[in-house]
């Protein structure tokens, strides 16, 4: 970033983080965003309403696929999903049993409108990793597709994950992975079937 460019975006960087940059000396109020301006890039807005879906508490299907023609596993679990942050982000934790063993994961997910794509972030029990996923939404923002790079553990190959949340009413909701190779196959090897709680 030149000078220039970075003496422009300071103003911006100083209100989202809420420093009193006119203090320092800085571009004149006249130069800065508005007060309007500073909340359509830092804070809550339409998108994070679509996210709202997720919120609540979950009984939950899961469906595990160990290979690409093979039936997959079904087991239990429930989640909880909450606004965090100012209502920026929705944290949904996961708890259940994956393959005979107990299953605990994390994902926070939120909508940057600066870049205009929803950005989540997923870390689990079975590994050390942390996934984070980028994408955008259809016109009715019911589906959300989104991709993360990862490194198989096992044979280090570069792979592709995209997942795909879609909302299918007010009480049920799907969240589907892939796994992408570099050849471009896709082989599907999650699915979470979320049925709100009474």
């Amino acid at each position: 970033m030149t000078r220039p460019q970075f003496a422009k975006s300071l103003p911006i960087l100083l209100l989202v983080l809420g420093a009193p940059w006119v203090a320092l000396g800085l571009p004149s109020a006249q130069e800065a965003p508005s007060e309007g301006e500073a909340t359509e890039l830092s804070g809550p807005g339409d998108p994070q309403g679509h996210l709202a879906a997720t919120v609540g508490e979950w009984d939950m299907t899961i469906h595990v696929w160990t290979s690409p023609n093979s039936d997959p596993v079904e087991t239990r679990g429930s989640a909880t999903g909450r606004w965090i942050l100012g209502e920026n982000f929705v944290e949904t934790r996961l708890e259940g049993e994956v393959l005979d063993s107990a299953f605990k994961g994390l994902r926070v997910e939120g909508y940057d409108v600066t870049v205009g794509e929803f950005v989540s972030t997923w870390r689990d029990s079975r590994g050390t990793y942390t996934l984070v996923f980028r994408g955008k939404c259809d016109a009715t923002c019911a589906i959300r597709t989104m991709t993360a790079d990862f490194t198989d553990p096992v044979s280090r190959t570069e792979l592709t994950i995209r997942s795909v949340i879609t909302i299918v009413d007010n009480e049920n909701y799907r969240y589907e992975s892939y796994i992408v190779t570099p050849s471009g196959t896709e082989i599907k090897n999650m699915e979470l079937v979320a049925t709100r709680k009474p």
